[in-house]
């Protein structure tokens, strides 16, 4: 019986895989390796399927869930850049600039009345080589410093410095100096008890190992000085605290006079409206109306 039972499973399991298989994603254009910008097309395959019921979906990773593509219309702004066409019963996906939030993964999934069958799961093997930095142990702004950047430091003392950029595989570091043919292979730059000789311009290239054309570079300049750097030098964090601080005072003090001067007219709006709007236009006199002269002067109303 239990024979029986896991021979059943068995079937079942395989036969899902074929209603799996029927479908498949390709990758049509370029045929060869997929630079980070470039236009992709994808196409889904499908054996004996009827493409008609055929749909793209992306895994939205923020989201946590698949999205058809072109379907879809909420959530629109994130495929903005998508172009699906069906062409002679070929489906294909066209993405235009393709970047790393873009890269999937991708499936085609059938709705068809009889099964519904998607393919495997693919995700676009996208090369990329991008933001590079420079730090010195303890920065963490250094990205967001103007190039070159300048380090200054006591002749004598170690200079220690790392180049780091974010690279689909690990890149190739090397440092050189301007206007020297000194080249070092690595992406951590140190120079023990430096002198004033070796000041100047270095800069750090990383290159991809697989397309050299993916090329980024970064420059720093080290500054070497006679006596210790003065108290009132601002370092690169305190010059981001000095900037920072101000302007987030500045913001509260505004916030604040904005909020204040709204629950002022908050205030006055609701005191004004206690009034009734009948008894304003309907004086009270003191008796009727009819008993008194035509004559009388006096046109202030009494309110009792």
């Amino acid at each position: 019986m239990k024979w029986l039972l896991l021979t059943f499973l068995s079937a079942c399991i395989c036969f899902e895989g074929v209603l799996n298989e029927k479908l498949r994603m390709v990758i049509k254009e370029p045929s060869g390796p997929i630079v980070e910008g470039s236009d992709v097309t994808l196409q889904c395959v499908g054996d004996g399927e009827d493409m008609s019921h055929v749909k793209f979906q992306m895994y939205h990773k923020w989201l946590r869930s698949w999205f058809s593509i072109d379907t879809t219309t909420s959530f629109r702004c994130w495929y903005y850049n998508f172009n699906v066409t069906r062409d002679n019963g070929a489906l294909s996906l066209r993405v235009k600039q393709m970047y790393k939030w873009h890269a999937g993964p991708y499936r085609c999934i059938s709705n068809g009345s009889d099964s519904q069958s998607a393919s495997e799961n693919m995700t676009v093997p996208l090369q990329y080589l991008n933001g590079i930095s420079i730090s010195e142990p303890g920065s963490i702004f250094s990205r967001y410093i103007k190039d070159p950047r300048v380090v200054r430091v006591l002749r004598g003392k170690d200079v220690e410095l790392k180049c780091c950029a974010t690279s689909s595989e690990p890149p190739v570091y090397q440092w050189n100096r301007k206007g020297n043919d000194w080249i070092f292979p690595n992406n951590n730059l140190k120079i023990v008890k430096i002198t004033l000789e070796q000041g100047g311009i270095y800069t750090c290239k990383a290159t991809h190992p697989s397309i050299p054309s993916l090329v980024q570079s970064k420059s720093v300049l080290i500054e070497v000085v006679e006596e210790p750097l003065s108290s009132l030098q601002l370092s690169e964090m305190n010059l981001i605290l000095a900037i920072a601080i101000p302007a987030g005072v500045l913001f509260l003090v505004i916030l604040g006079i904005i909020f204040c001067k709204c629950k002022a007219k908050k205030r006055n709006l609701k005191g004004s409206q206690l009034l009734d709007e009948k008894n304003c236009n309907a004086p009270i006199w003191k008796g009727s109306a009819s008993s008194l002269p035509y004559t009388v002067a006096d046109s202030v109303p009494l309110v009792m």
